[in-house]
């Protein structure tokens, strides 16, 4: 049940945001055990002012195309999974959209099923089930 926000620069072509948008579906698939209709994803664009991303913290090389990708999920997944989940995320925009491995930024937020509600302002899934 991810949410997923991407947020990049207005300059970047809407194909490159569909690859990396893409990417993050198909790792959040492979590595995380998403089912495969369980899509959401948000995509902001931004002008430089309003996307400020350090070129070099901590220890990479970061061009204009830098991204920040957001995931906000269920707790449970493992140590294992979420080295795997940005290893596939990078490695297929890579190769697709045509992505610098140091410019994709990727951050998990976790957190319980209380915490999700997926219409009619009820908790997803409801207790007890």
């Amino acid at each position: 049940m991810p949410v997923v926000r991407i947020d990049a620069p207005s300059a970047l072509p809407e194909n490159r945001l569909k690859a990396l948008a893409d990417a993050v579906h198909s790792g959040l698939v492979t590595a995380m055990n998403v089912p495969p209709s369980d899509r959401f994803q948000i995509i902001n664009r931004h002008d430089a002012a309003t996307l400020l991303i350090d070129p070099a913290y901590p220890g990479v090389s970061r061009t204009a195309e830098a991204v920040i990708v957001a995931v906000a999920l269920r707790a449970g997944r493992t140590d294992e999974q979420k080295p795997a989940f940005y290893k596939a995320v990078v490695a297929q925009a890579e190769r697709v959209g045509g992505f610098k491995r140091d410019d994709i930024l990727i951050a998990l937020s976790e957190n319980t099923l209380i915490d999700w509600s997926f219409g009619r302002g009820e908790v997803f899934p409801p207790p007890g089930n």
